[in-house]
């Protein structure tokens, strides 16, 4: 009895052994699909530009940026650009806009990240005003995770909203997250 319980421990023990890397494999690549970009630079037009006119009037959105050095499980997705196009019901308080757009990863042996999104433009109580753009990445590398984009507009940038033209360019660091 006692050899065959010790025979029967010796095999489970060598099945989770044999396990265990797999599990740790699949692991590390399930975990592969989260980056993160704090150090991206972006610039972003509106057209007509943003005022402080209610109701929101619909704005043109167009932005692009660099993105890196991004932090990422694999070491193929560290940089890259980034363009996106929407439109939406934007002014300076706020509102909301809608498109798509393309990270382009610079280690040629990736494919470019195409999503759709939705954001929000919001005015925080602190004063600062935020840009939040989330979606789904529906084409290439990260197919089926979520994007995050947070860009925050300065209070030197705010102060165009009181002019006839408008706030027409925001530039300035922003933050990437691929979920």
């Amino acid at each position: 009895m006692r050899r065959a319980s010790a025979s029967l421990l010796a095999a489970s023990a060598l099945v989770a052994a044999v396990s265990l890397p797999a599990a740790s494999a699949a692991a590390v690549e399930d975990d592969s699909g989260v980056v993160t970009c704090p150090l991206g630079v972006q610039s972003t037009s509106y057209t007509p530009g943003l005022t402080l006119t209610t109701p929101a009037p619909l704005v043109d959105v167009q932005s692009s940026g660099t993105l890196g050095p991004c932090v990422s499980t694999d070491l193929q997705h560290t940089a890259g650009t980034y363009t996106f196009h929407g439109s939406g019901n934007l002014n300076c308080l706020g509102g909301g806009s809608a498109g798509t757009g393309k990270i382009d990863w610079a280690d040629p042996a990736t494919q470019p990240s195409r999503f759709t999104y939705t954001s929000s433009l919001a005015l925080r109580p602190d004063g600062t005003t935020v840009l939040v753009a989330t979606g789904p990445i529906t084409q290439g590398d990260y197919t089926g995770h979520t994007i995050v984009n947070t860009v925050v507009i300065t209070s030197l940038d705010l102060l165009a909203c009181t002019t006839t033209g408008g706030l027409t360019t925001t530039s300035g660091p922003f933050l990437v997250t691929v979920l």
